[in-house]
């Protein structure tokens, strides 16, 4: 066996390690000192045979997946319309399907959401208004319930958070996985998916997706839910029912 083979044997048995754990799993095996051990995971990290989802910390890669949803045409226009009418300011999109395999429960979602910063919030909200757009602004639980039929294609804008972690696939900004499920915890707009829906939620994202624990709860921080999101991590490895 090559060395990358006995790494990735080795590796194969955690969920996820740091080069600490591959040296305590190896034992013997291997005659390397922990820089070159390093330089190993990293090669093989940059070689897509590992992912990172944490500083110093893997997994192997096809064991999970890397969350890089399919970003829509409608999404596209929206975010390019109000990137080009704002170019300073910071912005993303998403859409309400890609949170369709999270779900135990299955409420319809086709809203198009837009987070901008704060200070640009109303002013996008307007133009889609006078797009004719079906649009809310930061809308809550209780607007939700009453007067909103997400599977109508309506636009949510809302509040960007400053730091929040994003990606670009296509040219366009779009969450990381680790600022959707802190969202999908804190917002307003989705009620429907906290309580024991969202451990379910924490649960498959961590057993279908590399998750960047670091990048987590960072944000988590920035939305002042760190521990009750850090202890619903760790708890979200065990089945549930």
């Amino acid at each position: 066996m090559t060395i990358e083979e006995h790494i990735l044997e080795a590796a194969s048995l955690m969920d996820s390690f740091t080069v600490s754990d591959v040296q305590d799993r190896l034992g013997g095996q291997l005659n390397l000192d922990r820089t070159r051990l390093n330089w190993y995971l990293s090669r093989m990290a940059d070689a897509g045979r590992l992912v990172r989802v944490g500083r110093g910390i893997y997994t192997v890669a096809d064991k999970r997946k890397v969350f890089e949803p399919e970003v829509g045409d409608d999404a596209k226009t929206l975010y390019a319309q109000f990137h080009e009418a704002f170019p300073e300011v910071g912005m993303c999109v998403y859409e309400g399907p890609w949170l369709f395999q999270f779900m135990h429960h299955l409420p319809s979602n086709q809203v198009l959401y837009i987070e901008v910063e704060k200070d640009v919030a109303e002013t996008v909200f307007h133009r889609l208004q006078e797009e004719g757009r079906t649009v809310y602004l930061r809308p809550d639980a209780d607007l939700i319930y009453k007067y909103v039929n997400m599977d109508r294609g309506a636009v949510f804008v809302k509040n960007l958070t400053s730091e929040s972690p994003l990606q670009t696939i296509d040219g366009i900004k779009v969450p990381t996985l680790e600022k959707l499920l802190v969202d999908m915890y804190c917002d307003p707009d989705f009620y429907y998916l906290q309580g024991g829906e969202y451990h379910r939620i924490m649960h498959y994202a961590r057993s279908s997706y590399a998750i960047n624990r670091s990048r987590l709860l960072r944000y988590a921080r920035r939305r002042n839910v760190a521990d009750k999101i850090q202890t619903i991590y760790d708890n979200s490895e065990y089945d549930i029912d």
